[in-house]
């Protein structure tokens, strides 16, 4: 019995390594250049991003699971991997600039970006997108779980990598 629980575990370990090569030879698609219109009228563009990872967060003021998600936002954008919060679907007289700092939220917020979203074959909220330094969408998620472990290990990825030179 011994002897079939060690087979089982080294065939179930062999898979895991197999898996996790097969995951670190995927391509990772690169985002495409967007120009994101900011609550503060000002422009962001992602090519200017571009040499430190980072976080698009696809929200909109009226979703629950958004809010649910956005304190654990919080705390990767507080532990130095920006976090830009990027709102559609949205009411004409909405504010998510206003509704991310009454809430006690210090990230950026791009507005009015239904054609980016579109454009991204982004339908649903919350959609979040993790970045790398180069550009390339490394994880894109769904959750809304703030203690999602996918969430906090795609985040210390990326921090791990701004640590590294690049040569």
């Amino acid at each position: 019995m011994k002897q079939l629980f060690i087979a089982i575990t080294l065939i179930l370990l062999s898979f895991t390594a197999h898996a996790q090569q097969e995951i670190t030879n995927t391509i990772h698609p690169k985002l495409p250049t967007l120009n994101l219109q900011m609550a503060d009228g000002s422009i962001t563009n992602t090519h200017d991003l571009l040499g430190q990872p980072y976080i698009l967060h696809f929200w909109a003021t009226w979703c629950p699971y958004c809010k649910k998600l956005q304190p654990a936002l919080q705390k990767i954008d507080d532990m130095g991997l920006k976090v830009i919060a990027v709102s559609f679907k949205e009411d004409e007289d909405a504010a998510p600039a206003k509704a991310l700092s009454d809430r006690g939220y210090t990230f950026k917020t791009a507005i009015k970006a239904d054609a980016i979203a579109k454009q991204l074959g982004i339908r649903g909220t919350p959609t979040t997108l993790f970045i790398n330094k180069q550009g390339d969408v490394i994880w894109l998620t769904n959750t809304s779980n703030p203690e999602d472990a996918n969430l906090h290990l795609n985040a210390r990825t990326l921090l791990h990598s701004m640590e590294l030179k690049t040569e």
